[in-house]
């Protein structure tokens, strides 16, 4: 079944903030609409996307209401979440994506967000941007790069990606529809109906502040679970914070990634600009993406 990919927005077009997992402060969802204005789109609040239970952005019924409110709302182009955090998982299962499909809208965050992904992609079909998001926002975020492409991303503009060369790049060529997210979540996911199918895609991981034998224990859970064979390639994102034990595990957290798929044969990119750090790139989710890894780097663009 062919992906299908939500209409390119234009100057105007309306973003719902909202805040699906971990509470944010209000000045970051303020940034937010400062920039989007200044950008010429416009925004409106979910009820509770500065709101706070815990740890959390409102109780699971409030987070989930306003994200179903949102997934419905008729004239809503761009659904950004605010930060991602611990929470997307607890009201996955209280979600109604099932409209999607037919009138599909954009979706974008990453970290906890990835569980959106998941569903959206894996479940219905549907593309969405795995990309930098409010919490993350400044005030002079008009020279932050990664947000500006993220405008570009959704208004269909071009957006290539170029990559320096890294000593652990496995060289070739894919072709593939992307998928993936934080890994922590995708092993989460391993086993449920949110899982990603791995034939014949591009697979993107990310991730901040574990352990390097936690990051060695999800890439073995990964393999063992099949979800590394049969890819068309590998992108590593941004590995940030990654923390050894006082008794060295003996590989850094980009030669644990290596190794883990060191017996097959698809092109894999490391350091690639996306995740927990002052760069976060958007990816087109769910798109046919084409790879290219070389002597001179890596190239990443949608087809």
């Amino acid at each position: 079944m062919s992906t299908a990919i939500p209409p390119l927005i234009k100057k105007g077009a309306l973003f719902g903030l909202v805040s699906p997992a971990g509470k944010i402060e209000a000045k970051a969802v303020e940034n937010a609409e400062h920039f989007l204005n200044s950008q010429g789109f416009r925004s409106i609040r979910a009820k509770y996307a500065t709101g706070e239970y815990y740890q959390f952005a409102g109780t699971d019924e409030q987070r989930a209401e306003d994200l179903q409110t949102f997934i419905d709302h008729p004239e809503l182009d761009v659904i950004w979440c605010c930060r991602g955090g611990y929470g997307s998982s607890r009201i996955i299962q209280q979600l109604d994506f099932s409209r999607m499909p037919a009138k599909p809208k954009w979706l974008v965050g990453f970290s906890d967000i990835t569980v959106f992904h998941a569903a959206l992609q894996n479940n219905f079909n549907v593309a969405s941007v795995h990309g930098p998001m409010p919490v993350n926002i400044k005030p002079e975020t008009d020279t932050q790069q990664d947000f500006l492409h993220l405008l570009d991303l959704l208004q269909g503009h071009d957006v290539t990606y170029r990559t320096t060369p890294h000593p652990l790049n496995r060289f070739g060529t894919a072709g593939g529809q992307l998928t993936g997210g934080n890994l922590s979540l995708l092993c989460m996911l391993s086993g449920t109906k949110y899982q990603f199918e791995p034939h014949g895609k591009i697979l993107f991981i990310e991730e901040v502040g574990e352990k390097l034998y936690h990051l060695d224990r999800m890439m073995q859970n990964l393999k063992m679970a099949g979800k590394l064979e049969g890819l068309a390639g590998l992108i590593v994102g941004q590995l940030t914070e990654m923390n050894d034990n006082p008794t060295p595990f003996g590989k850094s957290a980009n030669e644990i990634i290596r190794e883990a798929v060191e017996h097959y044969d698809y092109p894999v990119l490391f350091n690639f600009p996306s995740g927990h750090a002052p760069v976060n790139e958007p990816l087109l989710m769910g798109a046919q993406t084409h790879l290219q890894v070389n002597e001179e780097g890596g190239m990443l663009l949608w087809t």
